[in-house]
């Protein structure tokens, strides 16, 4: 598709016209400050030493701890952008601004819309923002819930059923977009001395630099916002200051 010829023409393709860049397929872990150890994708494992290291693993789908969602085909943001298919009843648990881009694409696209806010909309913010979003969304036809939880989902017949604080709700399809967490948990970084806030984020300081004198972190993964043109710009000066 056109995402996989984008990805490739930007950066897959520079890694295989820079004969300097070695790519290693696999999991990475630190064993020290210096040195890596990967397990390979084709099987076997390699040990990588290294005078300076860039973490740039980014960030996943936080899933809430709702009694029986592991055990139903509810969509993060990455099935929503891939579906081929727009769902008549489209449920979205989450707020986030990624929650409510989708929320009204689909919308726009045909499905009903409701979605569940655990306080309100871009409730952080001026208030008035969030107020000014959910009189449009309701405009549009989004049935906007607010204060409103899910303590447990399930899926049968192709339909999935939520009881939340307010009643239950049926939908086609569950979107659940409640934020990101830092893909961090499995690099044992404490290992190198790198130190993560309470959120699994790497804290760096303004040359994105970590707590590890030679290790430097850019992106999702670290306690910066996470938005596409602060990862760049933070990947450029990690490079320049590394």
């Amino acid at each position: 598709g056109l995402v996989d010829e984008l990805r490739h023409a930007k950066y897959e393709g520079i890694l295989e016209s820079t004969p300097a860049i070695t790519v290693l397929r696999g999991t990475a872990r630190f064993q020290d400050g210096h040195t890596l150890s990967v397990e390979l994708v084709e099987g076997g494992g390699r040990e990588v030493a290294f005078d300076r290291c860039l973490i740039a693993t980014g960030a996943g789908a936080a899933v809430p701890p709702i009694r029986g969602l592991q055990d139903t085909p509810y969509w993060t943001s990455e099935e929503a952008l891939a579906s081929a298919s727009i769902p008549q009843r489209l449920a979205v648990i989450g707020s986030s601004v990624v929650a409510l881009e989708l929320a009204q694409a689909f919308a726009r696209l045909g499905s009903r819309v409701t979605i569940l806010a655990r306080n309100s909309l871009f409730f952080r913010e001026d208030p008035a923002i969030g107020e000014a979003l959910t009189a449009a969304f309701r405009m549009e036809g989004i049935d906007v819930l607010e204060q409103t939880q899910a303590s447990q989902v399930t899926h049968a017949n192709g339909e999935f059923v939520l009881t939340t604080n307010h009643g239950e709700l049926r939908a086609d399809q569950l979107f659940v977009a409640t934020g990101r967490t830092p893909n961090t948990q499995s690099l044992n970084l404490e290992a190198a001395g790198v130190l993560l806030d309470e959120r699994g984020a790497i804290q760096i300081d303004q040359g994105m630099r970590s707590s590890a004198v030679d290790i430097y972190a850019a992106g999702d993964c670290t306690n910066q916002p996470q938005f596409v043109y602060v990862a760049a710009a933070a990947g450029t000066r990690a490079a320049i200051n590394m």
